[in-house]
Protein backbone atom coordinates (compact mmCIF):
# COMPACT_ATOMS: atom_id res chain seq x y z
CA UNK A 1 0.00 0.00 0.00
CA UNK A 2 1.16 3.60 -0.88
CA UNK A 3 1.13 6.13 2.41
CA UNK A 4 1.12 9.24 1.22
CA UNK A 5 2.46 12.21 4.36
CA UNK A 6 1.35 15.49 4.13
CA UNK A 7 2.14 18.35 6.74
CA UNK A 8 -1.01 19.90 6.98
CA UNK A 9 -4.91 20.17 5.26
CA UNK A 10 -3.86 23.79 3.63
CA UNK A 11 -0.88 21.67 1.55
CA UNK A 12 -3.89 19.21 -0.06
CA UNK A 13 -7.09 21.11 0.42
CA UNK A 14 -9.29 19.56 -1.67
CA UNK A 15 -8.61 16.09 -1.83
CA UNK A 16 -11.01 14.52 0.96
CA UNK A 17 -13.37 15.76 -1.08
CA UNK A 18 -12.70 14.37 -4.14
CA UNK A 19 -12.84 11.21 -3.54
CA UNK A 20 -15.80 9.81 -2.85
CA UNK A 21 -15.04 6.60 -0.82
CA UNK A 22 -13.08 7.75 2.41
CA UNK A 23 -12.39 6.21 5.94
CA UNK A 24 -10.65 8.08 8.61
CA UNK A 25 -9.66 7.26 11.47
CA UNK A 26 -6.89 8.80 14.64
CA UNK A 27 -4.33 6.99 15.19
CA UNK A 28 -1.50 8.29 17.51
CA UNK A 29 -3.25 11.87 17.25
CA UNK A 30 -2.79 11.62 13.58
CA UNK A 31 -5.86 11.49 11.35
CA UNK A 32 -5.37 8.79 9.05
CA UNK A 33 -7.26 8.42 5.88
CA UNK A 34 -7.53 5.36 3.35
CA UNK A 35 -8.74 6.54 0.04
CA UNK A 36 -10.34 4.10 -2.53
CA UNK A 37 -9.00 4.56 -6.10
CA UNK A 38 -11.12 2.46 -8.30
CA UNK A 39 -10.39 -1.35 -6.67
CA UNK A 40 -7.47 0.06 -4.71
CA UNK A 41 -6.66 1.89 -1.26
CA UNK A 42 -3.45 4.24 -0.49
CA UNK A 43 -3.44 6.02 3.26
CA UNK A 44 -3.45 9.56 3.32
CA UNK A 45 -2.14 10.84 6.97
CA UNK A 46 -1.59 14.82 7.84
CA UNK A 47 1.95 14.54 9.98
CA UNK A 48 1.50 18.52 11.65
CA UNK A 49 5.04 20.26 11.25
CA UNK A 50 8.29 19.12 12.54
CA UNK A 51 10.55 16.53 12.15
CA UNK A 52 8.86 14.48 15.36
CA UNK A 53 5.61 15.11 14.00
CA UNK A 54 6.80 13.59 10.86
CA UNK A 55 8.60 10.96 11.99
CA UNK A 56 5.59 9.64 14.25
CA UNK A 57 2.88 10.10 11.03
CA UNK A 58 5.15 7.68 9.11
CA UNK A 59 5.64 5.00 11.44
CA UNK A 60 2.41 5.08 12.30
CA UNK A 61 1.93 4.55 8.70
CA UNK A 62 4.13 1.38 8.50
CA UNK A 63 2.65 0.13 11.79
CA UNK A 64 -0.41 0.25 11.10
CA UNK A 65 -1.14 0.15 7.74
CA UNK A 66 1.66 -1.82 6.63
CA UNK A 67 2.58 0.18 3.98
CA UNK A 68 5.47 -0.40 1.71
CA UNK A 69 5.70 2.99 -0.23
CA UNK A 70 5.95 6.44 1.30
CA UNK A 71 5.61 9.41 -0.67
CA UNK A 72 6.12 12.80 1.13
CA UNK A 73 4.33 15.98 -0.42
CA UNK A 74 4.08 19.24 0.37
CA UNK A 75 5.66 22.82 0.17
CA UNK A 76 8.87 23.77 0.78
CA UNK A 77 10.98 27.03 0.79
CA UNK A 78 13.82 28.04 -2.06
CA UNK A 79 17.18 28.67 -0.88
CA UNK A 80 19.15 28.73 -4.64
CA UNK A 81 18.45 31.45 -6.88
CA UNK A 82 17.95 29.16 -9.69
CA UNK A 83 14.41 27.74 -8.32
CA UNK A 84 11.33 29.57 -8.62
CA UNK A 85 8.04 29.33 -7.13
CA UNK A 86 5.60 27.11 -7.89
CA UNK A 87 8.52 24.44 -9.31
CA UNK A 88 8.18 20.86 -8.46
CA UNK A 89 11.54 19.97 -6.23
CA UNK A 90 12.41 16.10 -6.60
CA UNK A 91 15.40 15.95 -4.27
CA UNK A 92 17.76 13.41 -4.97
CA UNK A 93 19.04 14.14 -1.89
CA UNK A 94 17.50 14.57 1.75
CA UNK A 95 19.40 15.25 4.85
CA UNK A 96 19.32 18.35 7.76
CA UNK A 97 20.44 21.59 8.60
CA UNK A 98 20.14 22.08 12.19
CA UNK A 99 22.09 19.06 13.95
CA UNK A 100 25.50 19.86 15.11
CA UNK A 101 27.22 16.86 17.20
CA UNK A 102 30.41 18.05 15.81
CA UNK A 103 31.56 17.96 19.59
CA UNK A 104 31.19 13.89 19.40
CA UNK A 105 33.29 14.11 16.12
CA UNK A 106 30.43 13.48 14.00
CA UNK A 107 30.10 15.72 10.77
CA UNK A 108 28.01 19.00 10.48
CA UNK A 109 24.46 17.67 10.76
CA UNK A 110 25.04 14.07 10.89
CA UNK A 111 22.90 11.99 13.02
CA UNK A 112 24.69 9.51 15.04
CA UNK A 113 25.64 6.49 14.40
CA UNK A 114 23.32 7.25 11.12
CA UNK A 115 24.40 9.36 7.64
CA UNK A 116 24.41 12.93 6.92
CA UNK A 117 22.39 12.62 3.63
CA UNK A 118 19.82 10.46 2.81
CA UNK A 119 20.14 9.01 -1.08
CA UNK A 120 16.86 8.53 -1.93
CA UNK A 121 16.11 5.25 -4.32
CA UNK A 122 17.16 6.01 -8.38
CA UNK A 123 14.11 3.95 -9.58
CA UNK A 124 11.91 4.95 -7.70
CA UNK A 125 12.75 8.44 -7.69
CA UNK A 126 12.71 8.05 -11.35
CA UNK A 127 9.37 6.44 -12.24
CA UNK A 128 7.77 9.35 -9.97
CA UNK A 129 9.60 11.80 -12.03
CA UNK A 130 8.54 10.48 -15.12
CA UNK A 131 5.30 10.97 -14.36
CA UNK A 132 5.64 14.81 -13.24
CA UNK A 133 7.39 14.85 -16.31
CA UNK A 134 3.49 15.67 -17.87
CA UNK A 135 2.86 18.86 -15.25
CA UNK A 136 4.62 22.64 -17.26
CA UNK A 137 5.73 23.07 -13.69
CA UNK A 138 9.85 23.04 -13.74
CA UNK A 139 11.37 19.86 -12.21
CA UNK A 140 13.95 20.98 -9.56
CA UNK A 141 16.26 17.99 -8.51
CA UNK A 142 18.86 18.34 -5.76
CA UNK A 143 19.52 18.10 -2.09
CA UNK A 144 16.23 19.11 0.29
CA UNK A 145 17.49 20.18 4.16
CA UNK A 146 15.26 19.89 7.02
CA UNK A 147 15.04 21.62 10.43
CA UNK A 148 12.59 23.02 12.90
CA UNK A 149 12.48 26.36 11.79
CA UNK A 150 10.78 27.67 9.27
CA UNK A 151 14.09 29.42 7.08
CA UNK A 152 13.77 32.70 6.07
CA UNK A 153 16.55 35.46 4.36
CA UNK A 154 16.65 37.21 7.79
CA UNK A 155 18.09 33.92 9.51
CA UNK A 156 19.10 31.55 7.10
CA UNK A 157 22.53 32.76 7.87
CA UNK A 158 22.24 31.07 12.02
CA UNK A 159 22.41 27.19 10.68
CA UNK A 160 24.73 24.94 8.92
CA UNK A 161 23.16 24.53 5.10
CA UNK A 162 25.06 22.63 3.22
CA UNK A 163 25.81 24.33 -0.05
CA UNK A 164 24.41 22.39 -2.21
CA UNK A 165 21.10 22.09 -0.29
CA UNK A 166 18.71 23.88 -2.81
CA UNK A 167 15.25 24.13 -0.62
CA UNK A 168 14.80 23.64 2.92
CA UNK A 169 11.61 22.24 4.71
CA UNK A 170 10.66 20.89 7.85
CA UNK A 171 9.38 16.92 7.72
CA UNK A 172 11.64 14.95 5.04
CA UNK A 173 14.62 14.42 6.25
CA UNK A 174 13.16 12.60 9.36
CA UNK A 175 10.81 10.97 6.79
CA UNK A 176 13.00 9.99 4.70
CA UNK A 177 15.54 8.69 8.44
CA UNK A 178 12.54 6.63 9.42
CA UNK A 179 12.07 5.28 6.16
CA UNK A 180 15.95 4.45 5.92
CA UNK A 181 15.24 2.22 9.19
CA UNK A 182 12.32 0.52 8.08
CA UNK A 183 13.44 -0.54 4.88
CA UNK A 184 10.86 1.30 3.16
CA UNK A 185 10.91 3.25 -0.41
CA UNK A 186 10.04 6.88 -0.25
CA UNK A 187 9.89 9.65 -2.82
CA UNK A 188 9.78 14.17 -1.49
CA UNK A 189 8.01 15.95 -3.30
CA UNK A 190 7.42 19.40 -3.09
CA UNK A 191 6.71 22.61 -4.71
CA UNK A 192 8.31 25.87 -4.37
CA UNK A 193 5.70 28.07 -1.74
CA UNK A 194 8.38 30.75 -0.81
CA UNK A 195 12.33 31.63 -1.62
CA UNK A 196 14.84 33.49 0.01
CA UNK A 197 15.58 35.69 -3.13
CA UNK A 198 11.74 37.21 -3.56
CA UNK A 199 11.28 41.03 -1.70
CA UNK A 200 8.58 39.47 -0.15
CA UNK A 201 8.78 38.25 3.23
CA UNK A 202 8.88 34.18 3.03
CA UNK A 203 5.97 33.35 5.69
CA UNK A 204 3.71 36.18 3.94
CA UNK A 205 4.59 34.55 0.53
CA UNK A 206 3.73 30.92 1.91
CA UNK A 207 0.32 31.96 2.98
CA UNK A 208 -0.06 33.85 -0.27
CA UNK A 209 0.81 30.27 -2.31
CA UNK A 210 -0.13 27.85 -0.69
CA UNK A 211 -3.73 28.11 -2.22
CA UNK A 212 -2.27 26.98 -5.87
CA UNK A 213 0.42 24.88 -4.72
CA UNK A 214 -2.44 22.90 -2.77
CA UNK A 215 -4.29 22.75 -5.71
CA UNK A 216 -1.16 21.43 -7.42
CA UNK A 217 -0.52 18.92 -4.70
CA UNK A 218 -4.03 17.81 -4.40
CA UNK A 219 -3.80 17.27 -8.51
CA UNK A 220 -0.56 15.49 -8.23
CA UNK A 221 -1.57 12.24 -5.44
CA UNK A 222 -4.58 11.88 -7.81
CA UNK A 223 -2.23 11.25 -10.20
CA UNK A 224 0.09 9.04 -8.71
CA UNK A 225 -1.83 6.49 -6.71
CA UNK A 226 -3.19 6.43 -10.26
CA UNK A 227 0.10 5.55 -12.18
CA UNK A 228 1.48 3.86 -9.14
CA UNK A 229 -1.30 1.24 -8.51
CA UNK A 230 -2.26 0.65 -12.16
CA UNK A 231 1.01 1.44 -14.15
CA UNK A 232 -0.60 3.93 -16.30
CA UNK A 233 0.30 7.32 -17.56
CA UNK A 234 -2.28 10.09 -16.68
CA UNK A 235 -3.59 11.99 -18.78
CA UNK A 236 -1.82 15.38 -19.71
CA UNK A 237 -2.73 18.12 -16.64
CA UNK A 238 -4.51 21.27 -16.45
CA UNK A 239 -2.63 23.39 -14.02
Amino acid sequence: MIGFVVALPDEAPNLLTQIKDVHTSIINGHDVHVLKFLNDYVCLIYSGVGKVNATMATQTLIDHFKVDTVINIGSCGAIASNVELYDIVVPNLVGYYDVDLTAFGYKLNQIPHGTDDYLINKGFHEQVVNILKLYPNHLTFGKLVSGETFVTKENISKYHIDEKAIAVDMESGAIAQTCEHNRVKYVIIKIVSDSIYKDEENAISWKNNIKLVGDLVTKIICDLAYCLIYHKHPQTPKV
